[in-house]
């Protein structure tokens, strides 16, 4: 009698041999586990290298190897591979990236392995003696495993970027098939202007459909990439290790010989070495064509790419941008609007993470907005404010901030949002006697409070003191008679006779009807 199961049974050991010709170290890694071909890598020139190519990942194949790599491109780019395997199976890759003024690098990727032409049959056995009493030719059937990802990849500073990758992977062997969705996240950091490291975990959150039990393993991957002679020598070493599987390693290089000519060479291994690699690039304006060779215990596989960038670079539509959001967030600070101001400046900073400026003036305009969001209007203590705001954050004189807080606060001592705002700024610049509120009467001002000190510094024999008090005062209102009458006073109890008496006319130039500090001087003189 014929058996299904039969049919279904030599339709699994079929399936087993076809993961099993891949190469060996992908058997290894992969321990027989589903997506084994998601192993195989993508692109002839990251194959040429023995795939090491997870802290490089500057092309379209890093929608591939590490999403993270998106974020080095600059300009649209299309890669296409095909690789054949051996007799009727071949492997195709191609991947799209599209960078972005802000937002990052979007990128649509399509791996499928294909193997065809294989004979279906069915079996009769005799119930009682499990003989096979025929075999009848069914016709033939394919297998056929692919995946569909979308990947993105952005920079959020000047060293460090991370990518996502959401993947759709299927399965069909003749009438049996599954799928399944799954999630990988990758990092890029850039330790040093040669030196990069990477990090990724694949298969983070995995769902199944289909008719088998399979699941995808957690697959951990790390990477280092060293780029020496003005990055025309790059090395990568990659260790991937796949839950319930053995250690993985990739180890390969790229040199430039010229602008256009680059030679590679690369080692796979689980832990021993299992395929040699090697291969070379060639490069014409903006078209690229890469052949890989790799040598390994079930003979060779040659892989052949190409990839095409266009468009204009996406630097000058990414400066541009970020101008434009800086511009607007400069007007709208110069006007008072700081809530508005961090804003804009904060979308500047999203597309421009390494730009300290930038960083440094949202980071002291947050700081201002804990205080006061908007101060508009012309008259004297918003003009104040806004004036010390402005210096504040733009980071050049501290102390002209400080001048003028204490200025405004002076004419407002019961503002004490105001005082907060003024001690904070206060202690940026250094100043290490802070600003207090007025003891005196209700109607002392913070000019009252720093004359009144003065002249009890005096009294306490502390004639720096209020020398200090006095400038204070100076500093905030530059034609204070008594400031400068206190002032004076100290340098001549410190017996700096000469200072005193330019100080006192100075007096008499703002008052000249300031008949004391007149007759004072002609008792000097």
């Amino acid at each position: 009698m014929a058996s299904s199961l039969y049919v279904r049974r030599y339709l699994f050991i079929a399936g087993l041999l076809l993961s099993c010709s891949l190469p060996a170290f992908l058997f290894a890694q992969g321990g027989g586990q589903p997506a084994q071909f998601m192993s195989y890598g993508a692109g002839a020139r990251a194959l040429a290298m023995g795939g090491a190519f997870f802290a490089i990942a500057d092309d379209a194949s890093a929608s591939y190897w590490n999403p993270a790599g998106l974020a080095l491109m600059g300009r649209r780019e299309v890669t296409a591979m095909q690789a054949t395997l051996f007799a009727q199976t071949s492997l195709t890759f191609l991947s799209y990236a599209h960078p972005t003024a802000t937002n990052g690098t979007f990128a649509f990727n399509v791996t499928q392995l294909k193997s065809t032409g294989f004979e279906k049959v069915s079996i009769s056995v005799n119930p009682t003696s499990q003989e096979i009493i025929g075999i009848q030719n069914l016709g033939s059937f394919d297998n056929q495993e692919q995946a569909i990802g979308f990947a993105w990849g952005r920079g959020v500073s000047e060293t460090l970027a991370f990518g996502m990758l959401l993947k759709n992977i299927s399965r069909k062997l003749d009438s049996s098939q599954d799928s399944f969705k799954a999630v990988d996240i990758a990092m890029l950091q850039k330790m040093s202007p040669s030196w990069k490291i990477a990090m990724g975990v694949q298969n983070v959150f995995g769902i199944r459909t289909g008719d088998t039990d399979d699941k995808l393993p957690l697959t951990i991957k790390l990477g280092n990439s060293l780029m020496l002679f003005k990055n025309r020598l790059a090395f990568g070493f990659d260790l991937t290790k796949a839950q319930g599987a053995s250690m993985g390693w990739r180890f390969g290089g790229e040199y430039w010989l010229m602008n256009w000519f680059a030679i590679r060479f690369g080692l796979l291994g689980s832990p021993q070495i299992q395929e040699t690699d090697f291969g070379f690039g060639l490069r014409y304006n903006a078209f690229g064509i890469d052949i890989a060779q790799g040598i390994h215990d079930l003979g060779s596989s040659t892989r052949i790419s190409a990839n095409f960038r266009f468009g204009h670079s996406i630097g000058e539509k990414h400066q541009a941008a970020v101008k434009k959001s800086v511009d607007s967030g400069f007007e709208a600070f110069r006007q008072g609007q700081f809530s508005q101001a961090a804003d804009k400046l904060s979308q500047a900073l999203y597309a421009d993470p390494g730009n300290k400026d930038v960083t440094q003036m949202v980071a002291r305009l947050q700081t201002m907005l804990g205080f006061v969001s908007e101060v508009t209007g012309g008259e004297e203590v918003p003009s104040l404010i806004r004036k010390a705001v402005i210096t504040y954050v733009e980071g050049k004189d501290l102390k002209s901030a400080v001048n003028a807080l204490r200025h405004a606060f002076n004419k407002n001592p019961k503002d004490d949002k105001l005082l907060s705002l003024l001690n904070l700024v206060e202690r940026e610049a250094g100043i290490s006697e802070i600003t207090r509120k007025p003891e005196g009467p209700e109607i002392f001002t913070l000019v009252d409070q720093k004359i009144y000190d003065a002249r009890q510094a005096i009294y306490d024999g502390k004639h720096d003191l209020a020398i200090r008090r006095a400038q204070d005062v100076i500093d905030l209102e530059p034609n204070n008679e008594t400031a400068w009458e206190v002032m004076g006073s100290a340098f001549f109890l410190m017996d700096q006779k000469e200072k005193a008496k330019a100080i006192w006319k100075h007096v008499i130039e703002i008052n000249p009807n300031n008949k004391v500090v007149r007759d004072f001087l002609k008792q000097l003189e």
